[in-house]
This record gives C-alpha cells, structure tokens and sequence, in this order.
C-alpha cells in the first residue's frame, strides 16, 4: 500500500464545519507540526469538537499519541480492507492483531481524556437513553410489519 494512497482518505479538514460560528475567534490547542497530516486531521476532529477549554497545553503528548493511533488504525483498516483473508491468512492475522492492539491504544487514550460517551454520561443518564432505545425498538415501526409489505405489493 503507497502512502498516496493513505494519504488520499485524509483530506485537510475545513475547520469552520467543526466549531460553531460564537467558537471561533476562541484559540484552540494546535497541533505540533511534527504530525503527518493525517495525524492533525485526527488532532482537529478531535479537539475542535470538543469546549475550547478541554484541552490544555500538558495534555499534547497524549493527545499526539492518541493522533498517531488512530491514523495508524486507518492505514491498518485500509491494508484490511484490501485483504482476501482466505488468498492469505498468515498476513490477515498479522493485520488484525495489529488492529486489535491499537484498538485498545486508541481505547486507551480516548477514556482518559474523557472522549469516550461513558466518559460523558452519569450512569443512570446512559441507563435511561439506552431503555428508551430498546423500548422504541420493541414497540416497533409500522412499515416493518407484513401488512405494510402487503400493502405496497397491491
């Protein structure tokens, strides 16, 4: 795989679609231009969706390792994506236990800076949303029924 083609997937992100209209004369934490571009599209997504105060100077070697494993997770997904696991097994599993170590890297990272939605919700706030989903799910939608098949069919 050429690094063109990584490189292709990572788009310099438009940063006004990130941060709303009141939030952007706030100064937010930049990226070292040490990190590939790939990279500082992560760095971006990540930091411009989030309180322009969450991130703080100290934090940058963190938030560069958590850049730099998420980029790579990509590279991994698209080595993967371009995989027959059955033409060549020894090099699919050689690139999914890649992609499990740095899922857990990435894991890692993101709850300890709190990117995670169990990081940002109080236990009985995911509790509720999560019985409101499943209640909604069993009640179930009208179209899903056969007699809204059969009625489509006539």
């Amino acid at each position: 795989m050429d690094k063109f083609h990584i490189m292709k997937t990572y788009k310099q992100p438009k940063l006004t679609h990130f941060r709303a209209m009141a939030d952007l004369n706030k100064l937010r934490l930049q990226p070292p231009a040490a990190l590939s571009m790939a990279q500082q599209f992560v760095w971006h997504q990540t930091v411009d969706n989030l309180p322009d105060d969450w991130f703080a100077a100290e934090q940058i070697p963190m938030l560069t390792a958590y850049c730099g494993h998420v980029a790579r997770a990509a590279q991994i997904e698209a080595a993967l994506s371009g995989l027959d696991p059955l033409d060549d097994l020894p090099e699919f599993d050689k690139l999914t236990k890649l992609a499990a170590g740095e899922s857990a890297k990435i894991a890692m990272f993101a709850r300890s800076m709190r990117l995670t939605q169990q990081s940002r919700l109080k236990a009985e706030t995911a509790s509720s949303r999560g019985a409101g989903a499943a209640s909604a799910a069993a009640i179930g939608r009208p179209w899903d029924g056969a007699s809204f098949d059969n009625e489509l069919l006539a």
